[in-house]
């Protein structure tokens, strides 16, 4: 028996896998926002780098970061390769919360994500987003060493891996300790505005300081053509050397 729960409420569809924690939600007039702030944070990391060509996602879910990608992105979005550990989430996203299967650039694939991207080859991504937690909160080898520095491998230069972790379990702190030890102090920390998800940004090369006139202009434009809080979002960063 499927542990897939799917439930509408004014206006919105949301997925549960047999438990209370919400593990998607999307506005059923509008399937390209994101409806859950967390989500919308996972985009934070837009402040850093132009709109990116290839994108990797571990995660399906409801697919509400590729719908958003695609939209918000446009032309730009040349390959968006997401892969789902599990089959039932494949269809019961495409009949549910689907994405535009016709769109040659949409490329969705059963099986470990965290395996997968071994596969992939060096210096493809400019995009890595990891949302990935089972009914009981676990993400297994997304959070290993070895996931993190696959992800390193196949980013581009300037490339970018933007990561959900939880911040009130045991395995957080462990979990940035290993991010660090890959990527060095280029992480940087988002603590969610409503919840106490974490959004873990990290890059090959340094970010800019997080202060600058530039940047703080360049969150306000964010903000105004996306409708999200990245002037908020900005004010509430940090690097990852202040968490540890």
């Amino acid at each position: 028996m499927s542990d897939l729960l799917v439930s509408e409420h004014n206006g919105f569809r949301t997925l549960h896998f047999g438990s209370e924690w919400i593990q998607g939600r999307m506005r059923i007039s509008r399937p390209h926002e994101l409806a859950i702030a967390y989500a919308q944070e996972m985009t934070a990391a837009a402040l850093f780098v132009p709109p990116p060509q290839r994108v990797y996602v571990a995660g399906l879910g409801v697919g509400a970061l590729p719908r958003w990608g695609l939209h918000a992105w446009g032309d730009a979005v040349q390959k968006l390769d997401i892969v789902e550990l599990r089959e039932d989430v494949i269809s019961l996203a495409n009949y549910s919360f689907p994405l535009p299967l016709d769109d040659a650039r949409v490329k969705i694939t059963h099986g470990d994500a965290a395996k997968e991207i071994a596969t992939r080859g060096a210096s493809t991504f400019d995009w890595i987003w990891v949302d990935c937690y089972d009914g009981r909160g676990r993400v297994g080898a997304l959070e290993s060493s070895e996931f993190y520095e696959e992800a390193h491998r196949v980013m581009k230069k300037r490339g970018v891996f933007v990561a959900n972790m939880w911040s009130n379990v045991s395995r957080y702190r462990p979990g940035l300790k290993r991010l660090q030890k890959v990527f060095g102090d280029n992480v940087v920390l988002l603590p969610s505005l409503e919840t106490e998800n974490v959004m873990a940004i990290a890059s090959k090369t340094a970010f800019p300081a997080l202060d600058t006139p530039l940047i703080r202009e360049r969150a306000k434009a964010l903000a105004k053509a996306h409708k999200m809080p990245f002037d908020q979002w900005l004010k509430r960063m940090s690097f990852i050397r202040a968490a540890l």
